[in-house]
């Protein structure tokens, strides 16, 4: 019922340093991890890897049941509208060479609504905001109904108010017995809706518990070598 890396590294083709080493962590099924640290720290790497998009150098990582990726960007070949290219994400759940049906449709639709998105379902994904394709991006992801799902920032280039959409998808997700992993530079977003935390420097796991033993000011110092301070913020309600 978890997702396990264990004692995993990887390094780049051409790299003399390992962009990953001695990384081992669980993910439950029903639970959110949250990982955190500075740009380069190894977060995507690890996400790769537990996508299955690299293979670790050393170490492994065993998952019971399939995991949806959600990189943090891509190119989009093709004009499609916001609703084939949600319907692109039901292409695990379909027989070689078949061509989705009425009920995939519908549960690409449902994903719309669940970011948000629903009057826009026939626009062309070229046309969309930064944010509003992030959301489209993300019901894709939703819409494979994985064991586990993997997003590099999800809340990248968001408001708050479809950010606070997103975490509640996301939470969702997780209270419907799928685990999640995610990373994040938002720590609001996190302390939001991340039942646990792992803070990752420059390819290392330093700490991992519950998001809000990490996400405090000595801790965020160490990971991030900068002093923080409590501040109070307003923080849009997920519940």
């Amino acid at each position: 019922m978890t997702m396990e890396f264990v004692d995993v590294a990887y390094r780049y083709k051409g790299e003399r340093a390992d962009a990953l080493t001695g990384f081992s962590l669980s993910v439950r099924k029903g639970s959110v991890t949250a990982l955190l640290g500075p740009n380069g720290s190894g977060k995507s790497t690890a996400l790769g890897l537990g996508a299955g998009w690299l293979a670790p150098s050393s170490g492994s990582v065993v998952k019971d049941g399939q995991a949806a990726f959600l990189p943090q960007s891509e190119r989009l070949a093709f004009s499609f509208s916001c609703i084939e290219y949600v319907v692109f994400g039901r292409a695990p759940h379909l027989p070689y060479l078949a061509v989705p049906t009425g009920d995939d449709e519908a549960r690409a639709e449902a994903a719309l609504a669940e970011v948000g998105m629903a009057d826009k379902a026939g626009r062309r994904i070229t046309a969309l905001s930064g944010g509003e394709l992030q959301l489209v991006r993300i019901a894709r992801a939703l819409v494979q109904e994985a064991s586990y799902v993997i997003l590099d920032e999800p809340s990248d280039m968001l408001d708050p108010v479809h950010a606070a959409t997103i975490g509640r998808a996301i939470r969702r997700l997780a209270d419907s017995g799928a685990g999640v992993l995610l990373s994040t530079h938002d720590l609001a977003f996190a302390l939001a809706c991340a039942d646990e935390a792992a803070t990752l420097r420059a390819g290392r796991l330093l700490a991992v518990g519950p998001t809000a033993d990490i996400v405090e000011p000595r801790g965020l110092e160490a990971l991030y070598g900068t002093p923080f301070e409590l501040r109070s913020l307003p923080t849009p309600v997920l519940d």
